[in-house]
């Protein structure tokens, strides 16, 4: 068949070719392997998952009749079918798994081969090519490398694309700071966040000229992006957009229009689900050349909208617009995934506080915050302070270790007991770093806490 022999041909290239035909192919050919991909997909997966065997029987599903999603008419997968049983997903044996935190706290598994490793190394390092990072340059690679997947997987990319790099982790902005010079890095990965920081030590301690700033994993403030450029020297500043349950990035930016990404519809076929009036929808998404747990129309939570008019660059192909949150109560803030649960442990830790809290995230300029609120009768605020330390250490130390980090703020502000609730329920976590919506905590609960005490750690 043509279509797979073109897949044939495509799996041969080196990245530096994969990144000139993304430029170079028109839509309706990205289009039809798309399609190819996505019936080859469904029938792999038919045939090897246990999971897709069963949900597909009991839909009455005949996976060799499949041509396109809407075929599939209702069935999507979840986060929470991952939750409940990774396993049954897998069609071959894998060699390695991830883990991502779910909105309950329950982390979803996601599992790979190496030959699946290598090839999004592959689709990685043509995306970094493709928003600049050539062979010549000499790449920082601080993605963090515990049981997530970004530092492997842009590891990989590097590898592939044959660029000069260190593989710093996850570790002080200090440690990638004083070694830029020495093994002249001109190019920085890791988290908007982390870059944040570490471009802060840069402004107080002398910059460097760095070509290319790439972050990925949250979302980077716009108002950040002018000030890095400026502190260093004129660097570019790309964002990608990837998860665990992606393996590679399904976004890039490999042009000025900074507002939202270009999308590798070859390797993931995207679709929006009920889109508002402006076309914000959540973003379900099918992986195209995975075989080991493979994801047919996987919902990801995240808000978007797809966008199919011809980007000013002159790259073809669709894109999608800038995050505006999720259909779930997951942020991704702080350098990590946050959820209610986790502030639940912490403060059920505490005797002292009721049971009405609220977390708040703000950008004040361009420093993310933390804010803790919570109610309480105590006036010994800082031993509060310390208790409240402790917990976070003991049930989060990926948390506490962004914070020594200066990744962000940890503020707690105390209210008197039974003026947080305002009506019958509480919005455990409110995200306001991107939008500018009243606190209904902030707004109604001011003028009935006199005594409420504010205290940034």
């Amino acid at each position: 068949m043509i279509w797979q022999f073109i897949d044939n041909a495509v799996d041969r290239l080196s990245p530096t070719n994969l990144s000139r035909i993304y430029h170079l192919t028109p839509p309706w050919l990205m289009g039809r392997i798309r399609l190819s991909r996505f019936q080859t997909t469904v029938r792999w997966a038919a045939e090897h998952s246990p999971f897709y065997k069963e949900a597909f029987a009991a839909r009455g599903i005949d996976a060799a009749a499949i041509k396109c999603p809407t075929d599939l008419k209702d069935f999507f997968t979840t986060p929470d079918d991952i939750i409940a049983d990774p396993e049954k997903f897998l069609c071959k044996a894998p060699a390695i798994v991830f883990e991502s935190s779910g909105t309950s706290g329950r982390n979803k598994k996601i599992f790979y081969d190496n030959a699946e490793l290598e090839q999004m190394g592959q689709i990685m390092a043509a995306g970094t090519m493709l928003m600049g990072a050539g062979l010549e340059d000499r790449v920082a690679n601080a993605f963090d490398f515990s049981m997530w997947i970004p530092g492997m997987l842009t590891h990989y990319a590097l590898m592939a694309g044959g660029q000069f790099c260190m593989a710093f982790g996850k570790v002080d902005p200090i440690e990638v700071y004083r070694r830029l010079e020495t093994y002249r890095f001109n190019v920085v990965m890791g988290e908007p966040t982390w870059l944040i920081r570490l471009t802060e030590i840069a402004e107080r301690q002398g910059s460097f000229p760095l070509k290319l700033l790439l972050g990925g994993a949250e979302e980077m403030p716009p108002n950040a992006i002018p000030w890095m450029r400026d502190v260093w020297q004129g660097a570019s500043v790309r964002m990608c957009y990837g998860s665990v349950e992606l393996g590679s990035a399904l976004g890039y930016q490999p042009c000025d229009q900074i507002d939202g990404y270009h999308i590798d519809d070859t390797d993931f076929l995207p679709e929006l689900l009920d889109p508002d009036a402006d076309g914000f929808g959540e973003l379900a998404y099918t992986t195209l050349r995975r075989r080991v747990m493979p994801l047919i129309r996987y919902r990801s939570r995240d808000v978007t909208r797809l966008i199919d008019t011809p980007c000013p660059c002159g790259i073809p192909g669709m894109r999608m617009d800038r995050l505006r949150g999720r259909r779930d109560e997951l942020i991704v803030a702080s350098g990590g995934n946050l959820y209610p649960l986790m502030f639940e442990s912490i403060f059920k830790a505490i005797p002292s506080l009721t049971g009405d809290w609220q977390i708040i995230f703000r950008l004040e300029g361009i420093r993310e915050v933390l804010e803790m609120n919570v109610e309480t009768t105590r006036t010994d605020i800082e031993t509060l302070e310390q208790e409240i330390h402790r917990c976070c250490n003991a049930l989060y130390p990926d948390l506490m270790k962004n914070l020594a980090l200066g990744i962000f703020q940890m503020r707690l502000v105390v209210h008197a007991p039974g003026t947080i609730r305002t009506g019958r329920k509480i919005k455990r976590m409110l995200d306001l770093r991107y939008t500018k919506p009243v606190s209904p905590l902030l707004a109604d609960a001011s003028h009935q806490s006199p005594a409420e005490v504010e205290h940034v750690v």
